[in-house]
């Protein structure tokens, strides 16, 4: 069986679900898993995982009024690099003494990546954002600087890995010859809804302030003959067509799985569990955070629902008028959330690098 330290990135539900379910795997099959995980992603797996589980420093994205700043994330990270690095090293050196890690796995977590390439340990880099730098990708001139800027960021996180397994719902060229792709995954508290069409439409706010509620009421109530279920402000509350609903994973997947189309930024997660049920999706990306503008572009591109920068009037009209027909129109070339197939794809890779899983018969 092997030792496997597991690096967790802090930003974004995507890793900390992710990581949770395939060390679930692991566990199960017999390995022992230390995972290194930053601020939410640690909040998020230490219930799960208990003691197994350490914080650790872990870089992060500014944010300021609904976008990211890239030169201001740089130079945050930039000021607190130096004594994050020194404290990591300190526990990963900690950690390697009592653990010997036989292979290290980053989900876009770069101090794990960068100790295994210092003390020669195997490591495979598993996440969404490498897509940006192994991948073959459609490039809008308008977004040069965040593609750039993307790009940059990416290849500092780590370079070196033995391999990339590299999460993706549409295929594209491959230019790394490390890399692999393989379809999303689900979490298992998904997998338990079925699959309905309601006349509701969900929509996700980041911004739980009671201005973008009015402003919310306001836009929908434009389109009287639609109901609309917005989350992000956990409180229940109805005014016209909109009903502001309380936080709650379970009411929240209910509601996603059974919904007309959802209204949301185009984080990977979100945007995997709808094409899980197979909803169409208006998608507004984060201002300046190029993987979520890749992402709404690539999903508008395979006719699976539309994107746009702001959310207005006119988006929300577009989206109601095309929302059956962007439920039957999309391409082969998606690849829909398939966990049987991802875990295949990840054990082969393993066997490659020369630590065996065993995880598929």
């Amino acid at each position: 069986m092997a030792k496997i330290l597991y690096g967790v990135a802090g930003e974004g539900f995507g890793h900390s679900s992710r990581s949770e379910l395939i060390g679930k795997r692991l566990v199960k099959a017999g390995h022992t898993v230390a995972f290194a995980a930053s601020q939410k992603s640690y909040r998020y797996l230490k219930p799960t995982f208990n003691r197994t589980v350490r914080p650790v420093y872990g870089l992060s994205f500014y944010c300021q009024d609904g976008r990211v700043h890239p030169m201001k994330t740089i130079i945050q990270n930039i000021n607190g690099l130096w004594e994050g690095a020194v404290t990591n090293r300190r526990l990963f050196s900690k950690m390697a003494n009592n653990f010997k890690p036989d292979i290290v796995i980053s989900d876009f977590e770069p101090f794990s990546a960068w100790w295994a390439w210092g003390n020669g340990v195997p490591c495979v880099s598993v996440d969404h954002e490498h897509l940006l730098t192994c991948c073959e990708l459609d490039k809008e001139p308008e977004f040069w600087k965040e593609r750039f800027l993307a790009n940059a960021v990416t290849r500092g996180y780590h370079t070196f890995a033995d391999a990339y397994v590299i999460l993706n719902f549409f295929q594209t060229p491959i230019k790394n010859k490390r890399a692999t792709l393989t379809p999303p995954v689900i979490r298992d508290s998904v997998r338990r809804f079925t699959t309905e069409t309601h006349d509701h439409i969900v929509m996700y706010s980041t911004d739980g302030g009671q201005k973008m509620q009015q402003r919310l009421h306001e836009m929908m109530r434009q389109f009287p003959d639609q109901q609309f279920y917005i989350y992000g402000f956990n409180q229940h509350r109805e005014m016209g067509n909109c009903l502001f609903k309380e936080t709650s994973t379970d009411n929240f997947l209910k509601d996603l799985a059974t919904c007309r189309g959802v209204i949301a930024t185009a984080g990977f997660s979100l945007l995997s569990e709808c094409l899980h049920f197979q909803k169409p999706m208006l998608l507004i990306p984060v201002q300046d955070q190029y993987e979520q503008i890749l992402n709404a572009y690539y999903i508008e591109k395979l006719r699976l629902g539309h994107r746009s920068n702001t959310l207005n009037h006119s988006a929300i009209r577009r989206f109601l008028k095309d929302i059956d027909r962007l439920a039957d129109e999309s391409e082969d070339i998606v690849e829909y959330p398939n966990n049987d197939r991802f875990f295949e794809i990840f054990d082969r890779t393993f066997n490659s690098v020369g630590v065996p899983l065993g995880l598929c018969g």
